[in-house]
C-alpha cells in the first residue's frame, strides 16, 4: 500500500489517465503502462460512447502541461489494477517520504489527485477498496467547490 514506483509520463490520455514508463533504479525503462488516477474523475474527452464533457479539455489541457515527459512517482492503494486492466495509482510530482504519505501539507502540494480537486479540474471518485485519502480528497473537493474553481464555476449557458 505504501509502495512508489518511478515512472515517465510518456502520454496523457485524458484529465485522470496518463501512460507511463516504469524507471528502474540503474535508470532504464520499460513496460508502457496505461495508468488510472485513484480517487478523481475529470470530465470525459476521449470517452467511445460520451461527448466531451463540461471542462473536460481544460482538465485534459492541465494533465499534459503539468505531466507529459516529467518523471513522477506512483503510489498504489489496496487495489491495483481496474477491471480495463489500467494500473491504480495516485501520482506523485516528488519522490514522497513515509512521512509525507500520512501528511495533508505534502499531499496538497506534491500530489497530482489532489491538485486536480483542488484546482476544480476534478471531482471525487471513490471506488472501493481505494479509498485511503477519501477524507483529505472531499476535503480538497469542498475547498474548491467553495472557492468556485475550474468546474464548480459558473457553466457556460
Amino acid at each position: 500500500r505504501d509502495t512508489v514506483y518511478k515512472a515517465k509520463v510518456e502520454r496523457v490520455v485524458d484529465g485522470d489517465t496518463i501512460i507511463i514508463s516504469f524507471i528502474f533504479d540503474d535508470g532504464s525503462k520499460y513496460l508502457k503502462e496505461r495508468v488510472r488516477f485513484i480517487g478523481v474523475n475529470t470530465p470525459e474527452t476521449v470517452h467511445p460512447n460520451k461527448p466531451v464533457e463540461y471542462y473536460g479539455k481544460e482538465a485534459s489541457n492541465f494533465t499534459k502541461s503539468e505531466l507529459t515527459g516529467k518523471t513522477v512517482w506512483l503510489q498504489t492503494d489496496t487495489g491495483v489494477q481496474d477491471r480495463y486492466g489500467r494500473m491504480l495509482a495516485y501520482v506523485w510530482l516528488k519522490e514522497p517520504s513515509k512521512k509525507d504519505l500520512d501528511d495533508e501539507a505534502a499531499i496538497r502540494e506534491h500530489m497530482f489527485n489532489a491538485k486536480l480537486l483542488l484546482e476544480g479540474y476534478a471531482q471525487l471518485m471513490t471506488i472501493q477498496p481505494n479509498s485511503r485519502y477519501s477524507n483529505i480528497f472531499v476535503h480538497f473537493q469542498r475547498e474548491a467547490r467553495q472557492e468556485n474553481k475550474g468546474l464548480w464555476g459558473k457553466e457556460p449557458e
